[in-house]
């Protein structure tokens, strides 16, 4: 009978078998303690992350509907007519034309739009497509780690850009 050769070290041989039946418990709750303590440690920046991703998405989403609004008035020319417009609220923006509402978003927990003093601020283009008035706004973050982005209008161009 031949025996065959182990190519293994000793000490690793014996944990392969050792492997064989199972785990121990120990290993287990050594491997629960090291996932806890990632969780542990992660947890902050991944709240920190949604609020950061929740003012980029508000602000894109915004920069949007402008855009669409100011494309809309320079390809019908009827800006004056049409009466589309953005109008910001406390905890919500509004997307109508004229009296009609045809979007409604409310903003995320945490996420603030300043509007002014009479609490709402509107946004217009005219047929050029260039805005009515000072089109400048801040979607910001409320918490420990403040985060902003703006959107700004360019008063003589139209042109749409987030800093």
């Amino acid at each position: 009978m031949r025996q065959e050769k182990n190519l293994w070290p000793g000490w690793l041989a014996n944990a392969c078998r050792r492997r064989e039946n199972g785990y121990l418990l120990t290993e287990y709750l050594v491997l629960l303690g090291l996932l806890g303590l990632f969780f542990t440690l992660a947890m902050p920046k991944m709240t920190w992350d949604s609020h950061r991703y929740a003012v980029d998405v508000m602000t894109r989403e915004i920069a949007v509907d402008l855009q669409r609004m100011r494309q809309h008035s320079l390809t019908n020319g009827t800006a004056d007519m049409d009466g589309w417009t953005l109008s910001l609220r406390k905890d919500k923006y509004v997307i109508m034309q004229r009296y009609t509402v045809h979007k409604t978003r409310i903003y995320p927990k945490g996420i603030t739009i300043p509007t002014g003093k009479n609490g709402r601020k509107d946004f217009t283009f005219d047929g050029k497509g260039r805005p009515q008035s000072d089109m400048e706004l801040t979607v910001a973050s409320s918490g420990a780690q403040p985060y902003e982005k703006k959107i700004i209008v360019a008063a003589q161009t139209g042109r749409i850009r987030i800093e």
